[in-house]
């Protein structure tokens, strides 16, 4: 049974991420969802009107923790999202965290989603025509815009853009106030306003639900995860050890009780990913 059943929790959202989360955690996990629409935007904007002061995860932990302040329910749940480029290739990368936090029997689950599998995207342009192919590109208007006058340092923003009646309106005024006549257009990254994103916060909340239904073997805490992935597969040609994963340390944060996972240790590595067969 898990720990959640017919217990009380809050979502702090503005994005409506209740969309995806609340139904799959009532169903799967028994709990009553409700949402609080708290300013979340106090905490970090993506169209950096308000810089993030914490890590992705110090961010969720903050917005979890305005559970306790607002309501007298003891379990938090919170979404945080970055976006950027993949660590080795200039490709966007996205990464969703959705968050739970039990202040009763102080339990905080952790469920990450990270992948290609995002429109994030940025331009300048001078024509309309160019932003009309830019949009088109990014999935408008399924994905929302946001238009600035020459870069994206410009204090006005324009946003909510979801229809090409509302994009010729914004582009024309931006085009006006720019003192280059140039006009700078991004992607809503806001959960509502992108599609894809919020397939992502979906991922990463199923990703959660296996944390919750994960038990500790001895205390039976959720939560039982892999905290560390151990490389060292030797090579099928020389034997030396390489960077493939060979083996995963499960922990528990509460008992801190581990357990060893070997990964098919009798499959040796490719020599394709052996520093010394392919340096």
């Amino acid at each position: 049974m898990s720990f959640l059943k017919d217990r009380d929790v809050m979502l702090v959202t503005m994005h409506q991420k209740e969309i995806v989360i609340k139904p799959l955690l009532e169903e799967q996990l028994g709990c009553r969802l409700h949402v609080n629409q708290f300013d979340t935007d106090q905490f970090g904007t993506f169209t950096r009107e308000i810089g993030r002061q914490d890590s992705q995860l110090e961010t969720a932990r903050k917005k979890a923790n305005m559970v306790i302040e607002l309501s007298n329910l003891h379990v938090g749940i919170a979404s945080e999202g970055t976006f950027g480029f993949h660590p080795l290739a200039p490709i966007p990368w996205n990464t969703e965290l959705v968050l739970l936090k039990d202040y009763e029997r102080n339990i905080e689950l952790q469920g990450y989603y990270e992948g290609i599998d995002t429109n994030f995207n940025h331009t300048v342009v001078q024509n309309y025509s160019s932003a009309l192919q830019f949009v088109n590109e990014v999935g408008f208007p399924d994905h929302h815009v946001i238009l600035r006058p020459d870069d994206e340092h410009s204090s006005v923003i324009l946003k909510n853009i979801a229809d090409e009646s509302s994009l010729q309106e914004a582009f024309t005024y931006c085009l006006n106030k720019s003192t280059n006549r140039q006009v700078f257009i991004e992607t809503d990254m806001r959960a509502y306003a992108n599609p894809t994103r919020m397939k992502n916060i979906e991922m990463a909340t199923r990703k959660l639900i296996e944390q919750a239904n994960s038990l500790c073997p001895k205390c039976e805490t959720p939560g039982f995860r892999v905290v560390r992935k151990v490389p060292g597969r030797l090579c099928e040609q020389c034997h030396s050890p390489t960077k493939q994963i060979v083996r995963h340390i499960h922990a528990c944060s509460t008992c801190h009780y581990q357990l060893t996972e070997y990964l098919d240790p009798d499959v040796y590595a490719s020599p394709a990913y052996c520093d010394f067969c392919n340096p």
